[in-house]
């Protein structure tokens, strides 16, 4: 199988969503899947390094001057680099052709690599599965301040979430919240649901303990307004948060520059207690499958927890409640038993999102979506059935 797949964001960095996709590519490279990955001019580190160490092909688009942000979220620099990121796919697909050894088919993550990824298979007749990170409509407006601009941002987010979809064969998405408002949306589209898995590696081996840990960035979707309320009724309870972001909440907390998953390890594994405030409920948070490859329990909006509950580590309470959120912190904290109880689900329910299952869903998609590529019409392509695809792992 031959996969021209497209990550439209900077690429790499220490955001869930791009540590996904390195580790997809990488782990389908090893599976026998020949990928070739077409991603932005722009990420952490060395990129000529990073590129010639992954075990797939990295095409980039021309760095745009002045697009050196790495975080989430719109500017008026990301059209220009996604234009150029839909000509370097077509680049690609074209030198793929012409050697001899075409495409199979575009898989595209975010809503700009569909865009880029519909352009490419239109133009080389190649079908085009969407990877759903997230829903715009719940998130798009969480980037803006005043009422009216996250107004016109939540129209405009609705509006790509009827939309992008359908310009593809199918789509798979990483929460289960997501594949039913797209389903919705788009009319019976083929949306299926593959959660993340993660490539945790050995546990550290040195520990930084803390009593409450908080891993990954500060954007508006991360509802970290929340998490800030809870820690103001603890006082005297010691959080780290461990982003690549300063913290600018109102209550004091220890902030440790994020340098890389090795070095997020020990702080992942010393840490008493976990906190995923999210209320946003489209993606599924990548710090929740390490936080419990870490075997460290974990404290939850609803929806951030994705399903998840105490049978897998995992303590929820109802989005946006502060009070609740403080209490079940305080409780896990002064109960070291019901800790350690915890601690043995999350463990137990990491093996669920390892990528060796995943890689084999994957492939099966690709096959299903190959074979039952849609048919061209006059009013594009047609997108049909996929009756052999699994509903994901659980």
């Amino acid at each position: 199988m031959n996969v021209l797949m497209l990550a439209a964001c900077p690429f790499p960095t220490a955001g869930g969503t791009q540590v996904l996709i390195g580790d997809m590519a990488s782990a389908l490279a090893r599976a026998g899947v020949r990928v070739e990955l077409v991603t932005y001019g722009v990420g952490a580190g060395n990129l000529k390094a990073h590129d010639a160490a992954v075990p797939y092909r990295v095409h980039r688009a021309p760095a745009v001057p002045g697009h050196r942000r790495l975080a989430a979220g719109p500017t008026w620099r990301r059209p220009v680099a996604d234009a150029g990121l839909a000509a370097a796919a077509t680049r690609a697909a074209h030198r793929a052709r012409r050697d001899g050894r075409p495409f199979d088919l575009v898989h595209a993550h975010n809503y700009e690599g569909a865009l880029a990824g519909a352009i490419v298979a239109r133009v080389y007749g190649l079908p085009l599965l969407y990877h759903a990170h997230n829903l715009m409509g719940d998130e798009l407006e969480t980037y803006f301040a005043t009422q009216r601009a996250r107004t016109v941002a939540r129209w405009v987010g609705k509006a790509l979430d009827r939309t992008v979809p359908r310009l593809g064969d199918a789509t798979v998405s990483v929460s289960r919240h997501a594949q039913r408002r797209l389903r919705a949306l788009t009319g019976g589209q083929p949306i299926e649901y593959q959660p993340p898995a993660v490539r945790y590696g050995p546990p550290a081996r040195q520990l930084v303990p803390s009593q409450v840990l908080y891993a990954g960035n500060l954007d508006g979707y991360q509802s970290l307004d929340v998490l800030d309320a809870a820690l103001a009724r603890l006082p005297d309870v010691q959080c780290t948060v461990v982003s690549r972001t300063p913290w600018s909440g109102r209550s004091r907390v220890r902030w440790v520059l994020d340098q890389g998953f090795e070095s997020l390890k020990p702080y992942l594994e010393g840490a008493q207690v976990a906190v995923l405030p999210r209320t946003v409920p489209s993606g599924f948070p990548v710090k929740l499958v390490n936080y419990l490859c870490a075997g460290t329990p974990v404290v939850a909006c609803e929806s951030g927890a994705q399903g998840l509950g105490l049978e897998e580590g995992v303590w929820t309470v109802e989005d946006g409640d502060a009070v609740a959120f403080a209490d079940a912190i305080s409780t896990l904290l002064g109960d070291g038993a019901l800790r350690e109880r915890l601690a043995e689900r999350a463990a137990e329910a990491a093996n669920r999102y390892g990528w060796e299952a995943h890689v084999a869903q994957l492939k099966e998609m690709y096959r299903g979506v190959v074979a039952n590529a849609g048919t061209r019409t006059a009013a594009g392509r047609k997108p049909v059935s996929h009756p052999t695809w699994t509903e994901g792992v659980a």
